[in-house]
Order: structure tokens, then C-alpha cells, then sequence
């Protein structure tokens, strides 16, 4: 017999030998280590697939980065869009304008966020204008609602609303705000609260003439290919940007400094997650430390027998080190699979806690989103499983270590 299935032989024979509280302290480590990482593994989906879609939403209204320039009039803006548009890794470039109104409708008002676009942003492509279809683009004089800010005015595609701008004019008998009626001529749906509560989409002119703007554009709203490379893309901006008005009427707010303190506090809070989570591997792992040793003292004369029949130290210690590496490497694979199970299924389970309970795990006006995203990388995977592993190889180390420290002959004289 060979050294190595000598070895596993042992392995084998020792992980089905334990007997009552040894066995029970065994199972219990297992199912913590289980238990902890299909817990960290959801978590780090569930965060994962927040941030995607978050970044998704948002930067797919907001745009990667706005690019300002002072006195920019509507054909300087077309020229230096199509100008933008030859630069590698640039997909977009869309000039605006925007500003706060109020709107009303049938007796109510709420504050919006008037935007002027010359097309559709890519995020509000899976509207409905009304209940034919798609929105295919903006009608002139007509505003495109958030679906939230439909229902909270009561309004359906057709009726008129009427928008209320804080500048107007003074007149003899006081402040008068600038107001104008448009009719309603579809809804949309972003998924994201914040937007489909308060925003508000018309045809630029349209908007250049209720904002008083004349030919005037606010910014270009500039997106990538990749939005991670405009740091790397700003400098090509700023020299296409040049050509249209001096350096210091030019300002590039890429989305890391828009949106990069919100972004920032996800990655913090989603390395914070990580942390706390792993405390429940690592209290897993100092159970097997535990059940580990209560096995090498259950086994003292069987350790003494093999050391006389030629089995050296390295051997011993191999033994008790693959089996603490074999619990561990169980409750890992139980938990990957607990977890991606749970992973797949996750709106459904929301889902039936909401209808069984009246819990609502996930309410769309605290966290934005219509519903709980859930995505994980092969790094998240592999940093989950190299942290449960390398605990579980951590803490199999001391009682390996002591079970080949023992003399066989005193262990043979205690028998």
C-alpha cells in the first residue's frame, strides 16, 4: 500500500467514526461553514447586482459623464457632438437642457425635474406611449411622464398637465411664474423611484422654450463604451472640446464625481458585508479546531498503534489535516450550492415572504429598484471559497500539529 492511499484510507475511515458529542460538534461546524457561506455568497450577489443596476439606471438618464461649456448654442452643440462622436469609445453625445418646475393636474402639484432631449435616453427605451407600444421618440409640444409621477397627478396619456417654472416675470401686481399647459402623451418606467416620481421628458425646443434658453444648451451628456474608462477618454474630450471655446469655459463632470460618493459608500458598505459575514465561517472554523481535537483524543491508542507499525509524524499529521480539510471543503460546497440556489430563486422567495408573511423585504421607495437584483462574479465566488477554505485549512492546522507531537510509547503506556 502506498503512502499516499494509506493516508486517504485512514481520511476516509476517520470522518464517519465520530460518535456523540464529538460527531455533533462535527456537524454543527459543517452546517456553520455551510450556512456562512451561502449567506455571504447571497449578500455579495444581492450587493453585486445593486450597484449593476443602480449604475445602469441611473448613468442611463444621467449619462457617463455632462460636458459644459459656456454661451453653447444649439448648432455648436450638433457640431460638437458629431465631433465627440469620432472619438474611440465614444457611443453618445446628446445636448440638453433642464431645470426644476412644478407640474399640476386636476387639483394637485408636485415638484419634477423638466429634461429637454432631442431623443429618447436609452434607459426610458422600454416605456409606453399610452397603450399602443413603445415610445419611439417625443411628440413636439408633449411631455413624456414618469410612471410614479403619472399616478401621483392622476393623469393618463391624453389628459394635459400644466408645468410651473420659479422664474417669470414681475408685473404691477407682483411675481408672476411662467406656466404652460402640454398634454400628456405617454408614460415610462425606469425601475428607479427617484426617476419615475419626478422626471419629466420633452422635445429640446420645446424645453428650450419653456426654460427661456433661447438657442442655449445647458451640457452634452456624453456615454461610453465603457463608462470605467472616461478618466482615460477626458483628455481626447477636452481637446475636441477646444476647438469649440476657451479652456476655461469647459467643465467635464464625468459619473465618479456626479455619482462617485453614492457608488464609493456601495463598494465600502459591500467590503463591510464581507467582513461581518465572515465572522460566521470563522466561528464555523473554531468549532472544527474543537471537534478536530475531541477526535485526536478519541483516537490517542489508534494514533500510538499506527506510529509502531512505521507511520511517521508527516503522516499523522496528514491525516488529522485532510480531514479537517475535507469537513470544510463539505460545508463549502454545501453552501455554494445552498447559495446559488437561493441566488436563482431570489425574487421568487421575496416574492412568497411578501405573500405569505406581508413582509416586504424590498420596498421600491427605500432602495429604488423595482426588484431585487441578484448577480455574482467569478471573483466573488473564488474570494468566498479561498477565505472558507484557507479558515478551514487554518484551523485544522494546531490539532494535526499536536496529534504528531505525541510519543507512542507513553501513549501506549497511558492505554
Amino acid at each position: 500500500m502506498t503512502t499516499s492511499s494509506f493516508t486517504a484510507q485512514i481520511v476516509r475511515r476517520y470522518l464517519g467514526a465520530r460518535r456523540g458529542f464529538t460527531k455533533a460538534v462535527t456537524i454543527f461546524s459543517v452546517l456553520g461553514i455551510a450556512l456562512g457561506v451561502a449567506a455571504l455568497l447571497v449578500v455579495l450577489a444581492v450587493m453585486s447586482g445593486f450597484r449593476a443596476e443602480l449604475m445602469s439606471r441611473i448613468l442611463g438618464v444621467s449619462g457617463h459623464a455632462q460636458l459644459e461649456i459656456a454661451g453653447l448654442e444649439t448648432q455648436q452643440a450638433d457640431a460638437l457632438a458629431a465631433a465627440l462622436l469620432r472619438i474611440p469609445g465614444v457611443v453618445e453625445a446628446t445636448p440638453y437642457v433642464a431645470g426644476q418646475v412644478l407640474v399640476s393636474a386636476g387639483g394637485r402639484a408636485t415638484g419634477a425635474y423638466v429634461r429637454g432631449v432631442p431623443s429618447l435616453p436609452p434607459a426610458v427605451a422600454d416605456g409606453t406611449l399610452g397603450p399602443d407600444g413603445k415610445i419611439n421618440a417625443i411628440p413636439l409640444q408633449t411631455v413624456l411622464l414618469g410612471q410614479g409621477l403619472a399616478s401621483n397627478l392622476g393623469v393618463l396619456p391624453g389628459m394635459d398637465v400644466m408645468l410651473l417654472a420659479p422664474e417669470g416675470a414681475r408685473t404691477p401686481f407682483g411675481f408672476v411664474p411662467r406656466a404652460m399647459g402640454y398634454p400628456v402623451g405617454g408614460t415610462f418606467s425606469l425601475g428607479m423611484v427617484q426617476f419615475d416620481n419626478a422626471l419629466v421628458l420633452m422635445q429640446l425646443p420645446d424645453a428650450q422654450e419653456f426654460l427661456r434658453r433661447g438657442e442655449g444648451i445647458d451640457a452634452l451628456e456624453l456615454r461610453l463604451a465603457d463608462p470605467e474608462q472616461i478618466e482615460a477618454l477626458a483628455p481626447a474630450i477636452f481637446a475636441v472640446a477646444q476647438r469649440f471655446a476657451d479652456a476655461p469655459d469647459i467643465t467635464l463632470i464625468p459619473w465618479t464625481v456626479s455619482n462617485g460618493e453614492f457608488f464609493r459608500a456601495l463598494q465600502v458598505e459591500r467590503v463591510a458585508m464581507f467582513i461581518i459575514l465572515s465572522l460566521i465561517i470563522l466561528v464555523a472554523a473554531f468549532n472544527i479546531i474543537t471537534g478536530q481535537m475531541m477526535l485526536v483524543n478519541d483516537k490517542l491508542a489508534d494514533i500510538a498503534i499506527l506510529r509502531t507499525m512505521g507511520a511517521t509524524q508527516g503522516q499523522i499529521r496528514r491525516i488529522f489535516l485532510y480531514n479537517g480539510l475535507l469537513l470544510g471543503g463539505l460545508g463549502t460546497a454545501a453552501g455554494t450550492a445552498l447559495g446559488m440556489l437561493i441566488i436563482v430563486n431570489m425574487t421568487a422567495l421575496v416574492n412568497a415572504i411578501r405573500t405569505l408573511f406581508g413582509i416586504d423585504l424590498f420596498p421600491r421607495d427605500v432602495y429604488f429598484l423595482s426588484e431585487l437584483p441578484g448577480r455574482l462574479s467569478l471573483l466573488d465566488i473564488s474570494a468566498v471559497l479561498a477565505m472558507a477554505l484557507g479558515l478551514t485549512l487554518l484551523a485544522s492546522l494546531y490539532p494535526a500539529w499536536r496529534a504528531s507531537r505525541f510519543n507512542p510509547v507513553e501513549l501506549l503506556r497511558r492505554g
